[in-house]
């Protein structure tokens, strides 16, 4: 039976491995007792392995729970939280470019396959995959990746990214994403659906899960991760996508991905210089 790698320091950090590809993938190691995951969304899959105590969180809406010895899975853009239970965590997370994942399983350009299911027991495979990502080892962890995503994503296909359905909540959701439509007022939004400001607020939290202004925040959070992994400065993209300054955007950071701007930025900057 494989054993899980010995505890690393109790916070968090994002790394990064190289596959035989050369694609990276990120991994992010949490182990702070007082982590909390507000509810946001990765470009990425999601795949994590589970190593101690136990792990609560929600996704697409669903509740969930996941124990010392499990496997989650979550497809692009799918919403959730993560959160700890009072005996607290630790889990490694990988973050698999879904270009990567296309090529490997086949998939048609804009689909994915459906998961099977999201979370479920292999602890085997949960300490193999930690194992390779503490040790940077990207081909290894690039087989594991494969075998998990064929073994458990390659199902009916269905969209990469959600759609909300209505033409015209789908075009603000796209206004919403851009480098400016942060600091347009909800009552402009609503007249250019054509609608009232209340009518707009319900149809748009109907058809997408959420208010416009949080939809509106998670789209700049996923760009600015975006830039900073273009190596973009932080205080650049706070400004590029509309934060009041560099600690509002650092706060926002760390609440959907577990580390500030900056370790994210030097956790990437290791590993490009080999270190």
């Amino acid at each position: 039976m494989t054993t899980l790698p010995a505890s690393p320091p109790a916070a968090s950090r994002v790394t990064g491995l190289t596959m035989a590809d050369g694609i990276q993938v990120e991994a992010m190691f949490t182990a702070d007792p007082k982590a909390r995951f507000e509810l946001h969304w990765h470009a990425e899959w999601s795949v994590g392995a589970i190593l101690e105590g136990r792990c609560e969180f929600t996704c697409a809406g669903e509740r969930q729970v996941a124990r010392a010895g499990d496997i989650v899975l979550m497809a692009p853009f799918m919403l959730h939280t993560a959160g700890v239970s009072a005996q607290g965590f630790r889990m490694v997370m990988l973050y698999v470019p879904h270009a990567w994942a296309s090529a490997r399983l086949g998939w048609p350009p804009g689909l994915r396959g459906g998961l099977r299911r999201g979370v479920w027991r292999d602890a085997a495979m949960a300490g193999a995959l930690a194992a390779a990502a503490q040790a940077q080892d990207g081909a290894q962890a690039g087989r594991l990746l494969e075998e998990i995503l064929r073994a458990h994503a390659s199902g009916e296909l269905v969209a990469v990214e959600r759609r909300a359905g209505d033409a015209r909540v789908e075009a603000v959701c796209e206004a919403l994403a851009t480098e400016d439509a942060c600091r347009i007022d909800p009552g402009a939004l609503a007249r250019r659906v054509g609608v009232s400001r209340e009518h707009f607020h319900r149809l748009f939290r109907t058809a997408v899960g959420m208010t416009p202004a949080h939809y509106a925040r998670l789209a700049r959070i996923g760009r600015a991760k975006a830039l900073l992994r273009d190596g973009h400065a932080a205080a650049d993209v706070a400004v590029q996508c509309g934060f009041t300054d560099q600690a509002h955007f650092s706060r926002w950071f760390r609440r959907c991905f577990g580390v500030t701007p900056g370790n994210y930025m030097a956790g990437r900057e290791r590993v490009e210089r080999g270190a």
